[in-house]
């Protein structure tokens, strides 16, 4: 498991899933440490009632700046669709991507970044600042590598001895 994002999106029905993870929020008048610039070019400050959020994407090692290096998700295009589920409440939402985070330092406490309005939509306290999500981008998941083929055969450690 990777240490910085310490968790793993599975691919169900050629969707990407991560389950049981935070979320926290940003942008928008409260959020002092953003100046609502987007890295998609959406401006969350400009757009108060967007529904949108930010993902750890890795964009790989030619990239010059690569802020989610070491992220298990796979960069993944601008606009795409995310589905976000509040696991205490069940409420469910359809946001956008448009913006790269949260970033790994050290340790990610949060697989994705809610802007604000998606955050209340959800039933996210402000103050309380996460809630346990499960996300799901769908048709995405042919872009996450695929596991190493086994052939069938697995060994495990008590027969190494």
């Amino acid at each position: 498991m990777n240490t910085r994002y310490p968790w793993t999106p599975a691919v169900v029905n050629g969707d990407i899933l991560v389950t049981g993870r935070h979320a926290t929020w940003f942008g928008g008048a409260n959020d002092p440490q953003d100046d609502g610039e987007t890295a998609s070019g959406i401006s969350t400050k400009a757009n108060p009632r967007l529904l949108g959020c930010a993902l750890p994407m890795d964009f790989g090692p030619k990239a010059k700046h690569n802020p989610c290096a070491g992220s298990p998700l796979p960069r993944l295009p601008w606009f795409a669709r995310v589905v976000v589920t509040n696991v205490a409440n069940g409420r469910s939402l359809t946001v956008q991507l448009i913006d790269l985070g949260p970033s790994a330092a050290p340790v990610a406490e949060a697989a994705i970044d809610l802007t604000q309005a998606a955050f209340v939509a959800l039933g996210g306290d402000l103050e309380v600042g996460k809630i346990t999500v499960d996300f799901r981008i769908p048709g995405m998941g042919h872009l996450l590598p695929k596991p190493p083929e086994t052939g069938g055969l697995m060994v495990t450690p008590e027969f190494l001895t």
